[in-house]
């Protein structure tokens, strides 16, 4: 099972990336994400035997569990990479800043035995690949939410062959004042 640990984003912000996708599609060409698809990682595991899930989820559980819920806030478009060969990006701000909560998440992982990217870390929502960027890109409007929860993904191909970021499961952050 390939798996991460990630952001879901409500509706309402979902509804903003997506527009954010069109209306980069207009100028720029790439193979964009499906809009559900569309997330914030905090750190990404890769192949993980089915059996060792339950594993991923306490590490998840316990490191959100002492990280008070972030709010995070659209910050405009970016990229990764060469202009001709980009990954554009929506960049993302958080409060608290989310490089701790990914540290502590790969070094708890490395303690139970399970793989993790140690980074970089930097916080975004991946919109599409392969892309040819312009010299301009279109304003995107800046948006926020606060995320009470986390999830392990599950990334895999469907039937069709398309690729879904599945949650299978979910644990919540501590609440503002450290409370749960």
């Amino acid at each position: 099972m390939r798996l991460f640990f990630g952001l879901s984003l409500p509706d309402s912000i979902r509804a903003v990336t997506r527009a954010c996708a069109e209306s980069a599609a207009a100028c720029v060409p790439g193979r964009y994400a499906l809009a559900g698809n569309h997330h914030v990682t905090l750190a990404f595991l890769g192949d993980v035997p089915p059996e060792r899930l339950r594993d991923a989820r306490d590490v998840l559980a316990r490191c959100a569990a002492a990280f008070p819920a972030p709010t995070l806030t659209l910050c405009g478009f970016d990229h990764f990479g060469r202009r001709e060969n980009a990954i554009l990006i929506l960049r993302v701000k958080s409060d608290p800043p989310l490089a701790p909560l990914h540290d502590r998440l790969v070094q708890a992982l490395a303690a139970a035995g399970l793989p993790a990217d140690p980074g970089p870390f930097s916080p975004h929502i991946t919109l599409a690949r392969h892309a040819v960027l312009p010299d301009a890109l279109p304003a995107c409007p800046p948006a926020s939410f606060r995320a009470v929860q986390a999830h392990v993904f599950l990334s895999a191909r469907d039937g069709a062959g398309v690729l879904r970021y599945t949650p299978l499961e979910t644990v919540p952050f501590a609440c503002p004042g450290g409370e749960n």
